[in-house]
């Protein structure tokens, strides 16, 4: 339980990757969860087949593109903190997602820009890309307008490979 209140403070600002223990086993509980909630997120708008490989490459674009960060940084010895603090962001961040992509999911297409769900939805990005810029800001020591930059780059590199996944490029 006390790792999820980790988790919950990062996501509340109230804690840094550093508060999160750097265990092993902790990492692979944590990206496993992360991938599970992934996948049940991503099925709501895809196939399982095509949520599986989106929930895999965006995995694999978040443990590629920290260790490229911290390499360039020299705080390699942080890796594994980094990212479990993502991973478990991430997961708190689809739990609390989840009822409000399903509900936005179940409003006809015609509504959907019109819709509290939508507006929902667009405080939980911007929550969401907060806490992601908070832990890069902390993990890598740089300013917030720097760590803000290096999140907006994250997701841009992100949404192109789930996109490649998602056409069958990739």
């Amino acid at each position: 339980m006390e790792i999820i209140s980790r988790f919950i403070d990062l996501c509340l600002f109230r804690a840094s990757p550093s508060d999160v223990p750097a265990s092993a086993w902790l990492l692979k509980i944590t990206l496993l969860s992360y991938f599970v909630l992934s996948l049940i997120v991503n099925k709501l708008d895809n196939t399982w087949n095509t949520s599986f490989f989106v929930s895999l490459a965006d995995i694999a674009v978040m443990v590629i593109i920290v260790g490229l960060l911290l390499t360039f940084r020299g705080f390699q010895s942080r890796y594994t903190q980094v990212i479990i603090a993502l991973a478990g962001a991430g997961c708190c961040m689809a739990i609390i997602g989840f009822p409000i992509i399903w509900w936005f999911f179940q409003i006809e297409p015609e509504q959907q820009t019109a819709s509290f769900a939508l507006l929902m939805m667009v405080v939980l990005l911007i929550w969401s890309l907060m806490v992601m810029a908070q832990i890069f800001r902390h993990s890598l020591e740089v300013k917030s307008a720097t760590a803000m930059l290096i999140t907006i780059a994250y997701i841009m590199i992100t949404l192109v490979v789930t996109g490649l996944v998602m056409s069958g490029v990739v």
